[in-house]
């Protein structure tokens, strides 16, 4: 053939002949109508809802607590384990 050798590659050569091909981008158009808003809550029922959400919160904060006394309980407990043991405790 008649190629120069510059422009002819073979398949198992790199770089390739052409730069590889992409999938083209899919386009999604804009989903009209736009969904709905909510309108404003009143104030008696924005009341309401934040003094649940409040009571929510203090019962997680109690459950957290009561986790957290459970477990300085039980570093306690092994820390006094290991005393009589004879090991050292932490740092």
């Amino acid at each position: 053939m008649a190629w120069s050798r510059r422009r002819y590659w073979r398949w198992w050569s790199y770089p390739p002949p052409y730069p590889p091909m992409y999938p083209p981008q899919t386009y999604y158009p804009p989903q009209y109508p736009y969904p709905p808003t909510y309108p404003p809550m009143s104030p008696e029922d924005e009341l309401a809802e934040l003094e649940d959400y409040k009571k929510y919160l203090e019962e997680e904060k109690a459950s957290i607590e009561q986790e957290i006394a459970e477990v300085e309980a039980r570093i306690k407990e092994l820390k006094s384990m290991l005393e009589r043991s004879g090991r050292p405790s932490g740092p």
